[in-house]
């Protein structure tokens, strides 16, 4: 069964409402080949569900994340599928960006980005040379979209100044169990300045809500898991990451698109869920 995923717009820009992650497949901090044929299995089988978009970072497995996803989309047609792959914090001086994304670049198999993250904001590195950087990828064509990822409103306001293109997508942690961008006002401004929001970890330690979660779900007839991400994907501009090698667990994810939670049930996931206020 191939799923209609829907697609989110802010401004000119869009992605699907569900997206696969790819954190853990090919290792998690370092390389791990052990699993790479059941990795690949999965997100091809994602592709064949109807996912398009692929999450990917040179941080995962030290680049080898990178390298499974390249080998699993070969010989997919590339205007099929939108890939994303993120810049980390240790790369974000200028020489490092331009040789960060060619490096991605070269494991994906790709000739270009649709879309590149700053994965984590630098303490110590100018946020102006690191966006002179993901704009000189853009004009050069190696990446068609900016974002950034873990960036708060005030750090997003200021990377804008600093970049010539605008940024279209912030990553953040978000979930039912992790509300801190939505306290703090991030979600707001990223609505407010149409920069689409991809949650990552959509649904995170939903485990302290599972009474709710199960009574909704007896309700709606879904998963828990389909409940609270429904709650994600619902919520005005944020679309969100799944990840799983497991394709029934995938499937299940799936179910949580094409159907919406009545208005009354989330505000009761939004008053009485327990929430945890960390950004990671």
């Amino acid at each position: 069964m191939k799923y209609e995923i829907p697609v989110k717009k802010a401004g000119e820009f869009a992605l699907p409402a569900l997206g696969l992650g790819t954190w853990g497949m090919g290792g998690e901090n370092f390389p791990d080949s052990r699993h790479d044929e059941s990795d690949m299995a999965a997100i091809r089988k994602a592709i064949e569900l109807g996912i398009t978009h692929i999450d990917t970072a040179e941080m995962y497995a030290r680049g080898h994340s990178e390298e499974v996803v390249g080998e699993a989309i070969e010989g997919i047609p590339r205007g099929k599928l939108f890939i994303t792959s993120k810049v980390m914090a240790e790369h974000l001086r200028y020489d490092d960006v331009l040789s960060a994304a060619e490096g991605s670049l070269k494991r994906l198999k790709l000739d270009y980005l649709d879309l590149y993250l700053v994965h984590w904001p630098s303490d110590s590195i100018p946020l102006e040379e690191t966006m002179r950087a993901m704009a000189k990828l853009k004009k050069d064509g190696f990446i068609r979209n900016i974002g950034v990822s873990n960036f708060h409103a005030e750090l997003l306001k200021e990377a804008q100044e600093k970049c010539e293109y605008r940024i279209v997508n912030n990553q953040i942690n978000y979930s039912l169990a992790a509300r801190a961008y939505e306290e703090d006002g991030t979600l707001e401004y990223c609505e407010e300045h149409k920069i689409l929001v991809t949650a990552y970890s959509p649904l995170k330690r939903i485990h302290q809500g599972r009474k709710i979660l199960s009574k909704l779900g007896e309700k709606y007839q879904k998963p828990p898991m389909a409940v609270a991400l429904n709650w994600v994907v619902n919520k005005p501009n944020i679309v969100a990451l799944v990840k799983t090698s497991d394709p029934r667990h995938l499937e299940e994810d799936l179910g949580a698109i094409g159907w919406r939670l009545d208005a009354a049930d989330e505000r009761d996931l939004d008053e009485n869920f327990p929430r945890g206020t960390t950004r990671e």
